[in-house]
C-alpha cells in the first residue's frame, strides 16, 4: 500500500512539473509563501531523510550523494523549520537539478520500503534518532508519513502553478 501511495503522488508531481520554467518555480504567491523550487527540494530532503531512516543509517543522495555540496546548501538542512528568508535565499538551480536529487532521493526510498516485513514496522531507530530518541517514530508511522507529506506537497505545487497560470495566463496541462 505504502509504494502504491508513494507511486501514485510521484506521477502527480512529475505531472506537475512538466514544462515548468525557472521563473514559474521561483514565482512566490505572498512574499511569505514557498515556491516551487524550495517545495520540492523539501520533499526530496523528506524521501531522502525518511529512507535513511527506514533502513536504520548508512548513505543517503543528500551528503554521501554529493547533492548538497552540487546545490550550494547547508547539509544540516531539510526545510523544516526554514525561515521565509531561506526560501527567498535559496539558490537559483535549475528544475532540472532539483528534479535530479528528487529523483536520487526516491532512488534510494523505493527499495528501502520494499525491504521492510511486518515484523519490522513497530521498529523504532533510537540509536540514530539522536535528536530525541524518546519519541523516534516507528517505521509504520514513517510509511504512512511519506504519502501524506508528499502528497500534500505536490497539491501545493500544482495549486501554485495554477494561480501562476491565473494571474500571468502562462498555460499549463495536467
Amino acid at each position: 500500500m505504502a509504494l502504491q501511495s508513494i507511486g501514485d503522488y510521484g506521477r502527480q508531481l512529475e505531472r506537475a512539473l512538466k514544462g515548468l520554467e525557472f521563473e514559474e518555480a521561483r514565482w512566490m504567491p505572498t512574499p511569505d509563501s514557498n515556491h516551487i523550487l524550495w517545495t520540492l527540494w523539501h520533499m526530496g530532503r523528506m524521501e531522502d531523510q525518511w529512507s535513511w531512516y527506514l533502513r536504520g543509517g548508512g548513505a543517503n543522495a543528500w551528503i554521501e550523494g554529493g547533492w548538497a555540496e552540487r546545490l550550494g546548501i547547508d547539509p544540516e538542512r531539510n526545510g523544516t523549520g526554514d525561515s521565509i528568508k531561506q526560501v527567498r535565499d535559496f539558490p537559483e538551480v535549475s528544475v532540472k537539478e532539483l528534479t535530479g536529487y528528487w529523483q536520487a532521493a526516491r532512488e534510494m526510498l523505493i527499495p528501502s520500503v520494499e525491504k521492510l516485513t511486518i515484523d519490522m514496522l513497530e521498529i523504532k531507530r533510537t540509536k540514530i534518532w539522536t535528536h530525541a530518541p524518546d519519541s523516534a517514530p516507528t517505521l509504520l508511522w514513517v510509511l504512512g508519513r511519506i504519502p501524506v507529506e508528499n502528497s500534500q506537497h505536490t497539491g501545493q505545487i500544482a495549486y501554485i502553478r495554477g494561480l501562476y497560470k491565473a494571474k500571468f495566463g502562462t498555460e499549463h496541462s495536467n
